[in-house]
This record gives C-alpha cells, structure tokens and sequence, in this order.
C-alpha cells in the first residue's frame, strides 16, 4: 500500500522537475557540505544537523546525534554552518552573504539562530517539524554605513517516510521578515517565503537518487529564480567513503543581469577519518563565474 501510493507520488514529482525550463540567474548560497554537493536535492534527504535548514522533519529519522561544521563560498555568495541535533531537537546557527558584485562589499548578511523541534505523528510515517529562529539581518551599499536589525521567523517541513523512500515538503521563511536599507525612504530586502518539495527514491542500501523543486519564485540580486535539482548521493566503494552529485537550474523564466546559465553541476563527498568523525568537500561548477564554488567541512553522526 505504501510502495503503490509513494509510486504514484514520485512519478509526477520527478516528472516537474525533468520538465522544468532553464533560465539565468543566481540564487540563495546553499547551506551544508552534502546538500551542496547533491546540487541541493535534499528536501527529502535531509537527516543530519542540516534539516534545521533543509527540513526540520527529517530530524524525525535522523541518526541519534548529528554535528556538522561546514562553509561554502562562491564570487559573491557563502554560507556558514554550525549546528546539532538529536531527536527531537536541533540548534543551529548560519550564515548567508551576497555581494551585488563579485568580490565586492557584502550587500546582504543574514545570521540565523535556530532551535528546531519534530513531532512523528505515531505509526503513520509522517514527522512534522518547525526551526524558529532570530534573523539578523545586515543590509550594506557602498555609499551608506550598514544597518543591521533582528526579526523572529519560522520554517516548517513535512517528511512521510517508508521501505521505498521519502517525501518531503519545506516551508521557508514564513513571517517573510524586511530589512531596512540604508539612505532611502522605506526600501527593504524581504526574506522571500519559499515551498520547496522533494522526492528520494533508496534504491539500495548503497544509494539514493532524490529530486526538489520550488513551487515559489524568489527575487535574487541577479534576478528571479525558483530552483530545481536532481541528485544522487552513494558508497560506491567501501563504507567509509561516500561520493554524490547532481545539477540543479532556474525555472522562473528570467534573470535580471544574466549572471549564470543553468543548470549547474554539483560534487561532493565524505571520508571516514575515525569513527564517526567525516571529512566533508564539495565543488560547483557552472557557465559564469558567480556559479562555481567550493566547500569543506566536518561532520559527526551516529
């Protein structure tokens, strides 16, 4: 019964995120070393400290204890990323930068504080979760002194979880919190709300193949953009190495500056060094500058 309904969930999923358009521009700088390298396919993936980002309701089937420590850096975007957890809870902190042009001054610094709690609705399958968190938000220009101010904010996610695979659904950014900017009349960078659903499909002990899509546009410095991702994530050697990939590219139709041409390409991976301590890597690549990146981390979990 689960396998025949989770079926007929991924299909058409699947088939949104293969039909998808491409077009230029850039968007959020992704948060966490394995999210990252899956091109961030990874809403139905997520079970390690990372959910308090990616889908507090994975924490529900995630390893007992998660740490992970990881940043990501591209021309003008990074992130940062510090977080545990152990169901039920997760508290984390991270950090997203953009810069309006490569290397320049950041535009835009957004420092999160979560605490993230999931609830498994019994015997169903089904975990729900929250992260509530304080954003501080500094907004930068060239010719103003930064102004910097704090909002409270939410997300909530969804994970239905079975023998097949997983399906996940994340709401992002709820109160839709505004930052002033400097030296104008009531101008303000809002934290767009975003929906976000994905698919995994555990095709073996050994690998999963997920997919994600964005059913909202978000504006963007280079423009708008609503993502789309496939990803695969494996142990195609021993039990201490895992390698994952995918490619991930815009479906809003437009970009502003034509600061990147989709899709973009994803590679990561992570090695055991001892015990449950792992080295963690990824890089990106893409057609324009702004797209291509690089990342390390450490993770813990068991």
């Amino acid at each position: 019964m689960w396998h025949s309904s989770v079926r007929s969930s991924l299909l058409p999923g699947l088939a949104l995120i293969l039909l998808a358009t491409s077009a230029r521009a850039q968007g959020d700088p992704p948060v966490g070393l394995r999210a990252a390298g899956m091109a961030g396919a990874f809403t139905a993936v997520a079970d390690d400290a990372t959910a308090t980002v990616w889908n507090p309701a994975g924490l529900a089937s995630a390893s007992f204890f998660s740490l992970a420590i990881d940043g990501n850096s591209f021309a003008h975007r990074s992130a940062l990323f510090a977080g545990m957890a152990t169901p039920p809870l997760g508290v984390s902190y991270w950090r997203t930068a953009t810069a309006e042009l490569d290397n320049s001054r950041n535009t835009f610094v957004a420092h999160n504080f979560g605490v993230s709690l999931v609830q498994s609705l019994g015997d169903t399958g089904v975990a729900i979760g929250t992260t509530l968190k304080l954003v501080r938000g500094v907004v930068s220009t060239e010719e103003e002194p930064s102004t910097a101010s704090t909002k409270f904010d939410a997300d909530a996610g969804v994970m239905v979880s079975g023998g097949l695979g997983q399906i996940g659904l994340t709401v992002r950014n709820l109160t839709r919190p505004a930052f002033r900017i400097p030296g104008t009349a009531g101008g303000t960078i809002q934290l767009d709300r975003k929906v976000r659903g994905g698919v995994s499909v555990h095709v073996n002990d050994r690998t999963t193949i997920a997919g994600d899509v964005e059913f909202t546009k978000a504006t963007a410095l280079s423009g708008t953009w609503r993502d789309a991702a496939i990803g695969v994530e494996m142990q195609p050697f021993d039990s201490r190495t895992w390698v994952r990939g995918g490619l991930h590219w815009n479906t809003a139709g437009g970009g502003s500056r034509g600061s990147g041409a989709a899709p973009i390409a994803a590679f990561g991976a992570s090695y055991a060094i001892h015990g449950a301590l792992m080295a963690e890597a990824q890089a990106s690549v893409g057609s324009a500058k702004g797209n291509r990146g690089w990342g390390v981390g450490v993770r813990i979990a068991f």
